[in-house]
């Protein structure tokens, strides 16, 4: 059910999102999790009571998951970060850092793989023909705003997304900095296309084992078994452009880095430390 949670689990989404926002509206979002997953849910797909019960009791088990194990971990990625983004910055390093970003996304969706088999062989007829109906629109609307992207105009979104990365955390890039977001951004290769055959692949998998006449122990087996092959395998293709795309977004990283001025260095800190603040706050709060 990765693609319930739009490939990824919504409190990944919800902190990505939060953290384009004020540190006040992040919190609050995040404590309201218990809420917006079981919504986010509903909007997929129609719950009966048992299934809304079970959804509220994974969704609370998750977050305390998340709250318990993962906050700190974020924390202290920030804390070692705002160390290290100095003058002795190197691309070894910024990759090192994005290498645990990509544990972090791991660690969750494994975790969400655990609860989706519990949940998914619960849904009836009915229930199954609507969620994969959603996810069938939700894949068609991928494939047009991702997919059709040529040239310039690819250029652009990717000059954007970049830009307004950075300016999160270093408030206003500078001209020439500006300039350095688009060289990148024009070396970039998208994967939108092998990203949607994995989509479609996960949906028709999963769509083949929820409508077989087996018991829900087996439907468990068989998910709990595709989850673990469906992430052990690669797509050589897409993952060697992510790797690429990964070298030139760090090598823009260091040049911006090595190019930030007095303010985009207290904005830098004065961003971090607020996150660090939070994070901590938060898993505080069991």
């Amino acid at each position: 059910m990765k693609q319930l949670f739009n490939h990824r689990f919504k409190v990944v989404l919800i902190i990505t999102l939060a953290m384009l926002t004020a540190s006040c509206s992040f919190k609050t979002l995040y404590n309201q999790l218990d809420n917006l997953i079981p919504f986010y849910v509903e909007g997929m797909v129609s719950l009966d009571s048992m299934l809304e019960e079970k959804v509220a009791q994974r969704s609370l088990l998750l977050i305390r998951w998340h709250r318990n194990t993962q906050l700190n971990q974020y924390a202290e990625w920030l804390r070692v970060l705002q160390r290290d983004t100095n003058n002795q910055l190197t691309e070894e390093k910024i990759l090192k850092h994005i290498a645990t970003l990509e544990s972090f996304w791991k660690s969750i969706s494994l975790k969400v793989d655990e609860e989706m088999v519990s949940l998914l062989p619960l849904l009836n007829t009915e229930q199954r023909k609507e969620l994969f109906s959603n996810i069938e629109d939700k894949n068609a609307d991928f494939r047009e705003e991702y997919t059709g992207l040529e040239g310039d105009e690819r250029i652009e979104q990717y000059t954007d997304r970049i830009i307004d990365s950075f300016e999160t955390w270093l408030g206003d890039l500078t001209d020439k900095q500006e300039i350095l977001a688009k060289q990148a951004a024009a070396k970039l290769q998208s994967t939108a296309l092998q990203r949607l055959e994995r989509r479609q692949q996960w949906q028709q998998s999963i769509q083949r084992i929820l409508d077989t006449g087996s018991r829900v122990a087996d439907k468990v087996a068989s998910l709990r078994k595709f989850f673990t092959d469906y992430n052990r395998k690669n797509n050589i293709d897409m993952n060697t452009t992510l790797r690429e795309n990964i070298n030139i977004i760090s090598r823009l990283t260091l040049q911006i880095v090595h190019s930030m001025t007095d303010e985009q260095k207290a904005h830098f800190v004065t961003s971090t430390n607020d996150y660090i603040r939070i994070f901590d706050e938060l898993a505080k709060e069991r």
